[in-house]
């Protein structure tokens, strides 16, 4: 299983009034459709919401989200019948549902309904900044056995948010290659879609990197042997963990064209702030003796074109 990116949600009011809290007990509560393929939401009201706490509130939600049937009128449960919460616990405002194994047997597209379903409803309560998933007290993972993290509203809503309100299936990712005499970045768009890529838009992100441009007029940054163990983003860093043999490649352009196509291409993702280099797990290293990789970095865009 692994996160992938949202699917068509019907949603009429902006998905963005959800980080300003609520009012009244008012919640959007998110259900999938009859065809079970997107997300839709309704408002519903808890009474006494205010005088609860957030263990309260969190079950009220999810006998809103799980054990209400609101079929008749078009609101479908996003969570399976097979599938079922252990347990949920709240510690530095992280919500954390551990789940039964049935989780894992879960489609592609039923997983992200799922996941969309909770973080969205759930991260309305004003004590609750991110909500993690395990499998029977494990931590989850994607397909290639790396770490999921913690979700939030931006995993969702600033991701793929259409002008209409819908996260979509499909977007283009923006990837910065050099030019022909490696002085400058040049951005190229990559379709991603969750229908045919078994990754997450990071990892999709390293691959085109990796793997070297398509676009004419645009020229590789990285050597293709570079060993990419990980990607992952926690709290608007993203972690890039490298193999070994990333210090010392003798990649095709200068180690700050290197870097920079790296980090600004991560950064155009609206989730992600700045960029972490790893190898081998660790952040104590320098790229060919030069480069210290030990603070993450920000975008330097002044090399793009």
């Amino acid at each position: 299983m692994f996160m992938g990116m949202a699917v068509a949600v019907m949603a009429v009011l902006s998905l963005c009034a959800c980080s300003s809290g609520v009012s009244d007990g008012r919640y959007m509560i998110y259900y999938t459709t009859a065809e079970g393929d997107d997300i839709t939401y309704r408002e519903s009201r808890i009474e006494g919401a205010e005088d609860m706490s957030s263990e309260e509130l969190t079950e009220a939600l999810l006998d809103m989200l799980f054990t209400a049937d609101n079929s008749d009128e078009g609101y479908f449960c996003a969570k399976p019948e097979n599938v079922n919460i252990n347990s949920f616990l709240i510690n530095d405002r992280i919500l954390e549902f551990d789940f039964d194994s049935a989780y894992l047997e879960m489609t592609n597209v039923e997983e992200i309904i799922l996941r969309a379903a909770l973080v969205l409803t759930m991260i309305q309560q004003p004590d609750i900044s991110g909500v993690r998933f395990t499998v029977e007290k494990s931590a989850l993972t994607d397909s290639y056995g790396r770490g999921v993290g913690t979700m939030g509203q931006d995993n969702f809503v600033d991701i793929l948010l259409s002008e209409k309100g819908m996260l979509k299936q499909e977007t283009y990712l923006t990837v910065y290659f050099s030019n022909s005499d490696s002085t400058a970045l040049i951005p190229s768009k990559y379709h991603f879609t969750i229908n045919n890529i078994k990754s997450s838009m990071e990892e999709f992100i390293m691959q085109q990197l990796k793997e070297g441009p398509t676009v004419e007029g645009t020229f590789a940054v990285m050597d293709s042997d570079v060993e990419i163990i990980s990607v992952m983003t926690s709290d608007g860093v993203c972690y890039v963990n490298f193999g070994s043999n990333f210090l010392e490649q003798e990649q095709p352009v200068s180690d700050e064209i290197l870097i920079y196509s790296i980090v600004n291409s991560l950064c155009t993702l609206s989730y992600v702030n700045s960029v972490q280099f790893l190898v081998n797990g660790s952040s104590d290293a320098v790229l060919h003796t030069v480069i210290d990789l030990s603070k993450p970095f920000t975008p330097n865009y002044s090399l793009g074109r």
